[in-house]
């Protein structure tokens, strides 16, 4: 039993063999198009083809095709689970998912560096380090499930007119620590899985993003949906963000009963503060295959419940 846990958070990493692709893919000489995928990759962290193919210009076989050549020349990893790869214990399609390279981060330095010089400005720094080609396979899942969403978001944002993505953040810099003010200052942890704003027609909504994989007690929910709740009644969140008032947390969890359970959870909780604004009613829920690739305008749609009236008003992705 040990054993088996222990394979199933391992990663199995693709060795690239550039030897043995040398007539395809040995004389590799960059493109604009390759760029554009490494950026895409380093943006997003961890992607998988269908995202990297659905986020890129041009026909997803050439697509398919630089990815390959960028792997088998060390610039990009692939990574999939290790038990994902038996289909006799796991049947479907195995969850292929690709990382930067050392190599690949510093050509992408290297051509944000001419970029830089074209336009006489100043490079934006590739922040990568080598950790991140170990992650085991819980962090990859999650974080695909992070890339899925902002992929999906991006492209239904970009086939509705006059709405667009003002920015992106995920990372340890979006973490905070919110102090709960009692006998006692204690302190709660906020680390969403990413930080994302919309602006439509000079109005902006702010929005927290977690990911929900099932695997979190209620407790923690509980001290998560506090956090959140004091956070958005602080001076701190008021001070940076002129449109306060327009702010929701998702979650995104991959089951309806685990969402009703999340929903239940949210109700029965005690509002913690005396806010001015801001109930349960910020805390909005969903269900990952609510939105898809295949129609990423879904995401936009009437998808989202709130525990306060969870079975008769769904609430769109809009600001």
């Amino acid at each position: 039993m040990p054993i088996a846990a222990t394979q199933s958070r391992g990663l199995r990493r693709y060795a690239a063999q550039p030897d043995r692709y040398a007539a395809r893919y040995g004389n590799f000489t960059f493109t604009a198009r390759d760029y554009e995928i490494l950026d895409l990759i380093y943006r997003y962290r961890y992607l998988e083809a269908r995202h990297v193919r659905a986020l890129t210009h041009g026909s997803g076989q050439q697509v398919t095709r630089r990815l390959q050549g960028l792997f088998h020349n060390r610039y990009i990893r692939r990574y999939v689970p290790r038990l994902r790869m038996r289909p006799d214990l796991d049947p479907g399609a195995t969850l292929m998912a690709y990382g930067l390279e050392r190599r690949g981060a510093r050509a992408l330095q290297a051509h944000r560096a001419r970029f830089a010089v074209e336009r006489a400005g100043e490079p934006e720094l590739v922040r990568w380090r080598k950790d991140y080609t170990r992650r085991t396979e819980w962090f990859l899942e999650h974080q695909v499930m992070v890339s899925n969403f902002r992929c999906v978001l991006e492209l239904a944002l970009r086939d509705t007119p006059g709405v667009e993505l003002l920015s992106w953040d995920q990372g340890q810099e979006t973490w905070l620590r919110v102090p709960i003010p009692g006998d006692r200052t204690r302190f709660l942890r906020v680390a969403p899985d990413a930080r994302f704003s919309i602006r439509e027609a000079g109005q902006v909504r702010h929005f927290f993003l977690e990911m929900d994989r099932s695997t979190e007690e209620q407790a923690r929910l509980l001290r998560k949906f506090e956090a959140y709740w004091w956070y958005l009644q602080s001076p701190h969140f008021h001070e940076a963000h002129t449109d306060n008032r327009r702010v929701n947390v998702l979650f995104v969890t991959s089951g309806h009963q685990r969402m009703l359970n999340m929903m239940n959870t949210l109700q029965s909780m005690p509002k913690p503060n005396r806010a001015d604004h801001g109930g349960r009613g910020i805390f909005w829920f969903g269900l990952d295959d609510d939105y898809n690739l295949t129609a990423p305008s879904s995401l936009l749609g009437p998808i989202w419940l709130t525990a306060n009236r969870p079975h008769t008003t769904r609430f769109q992705l809009r600001v």
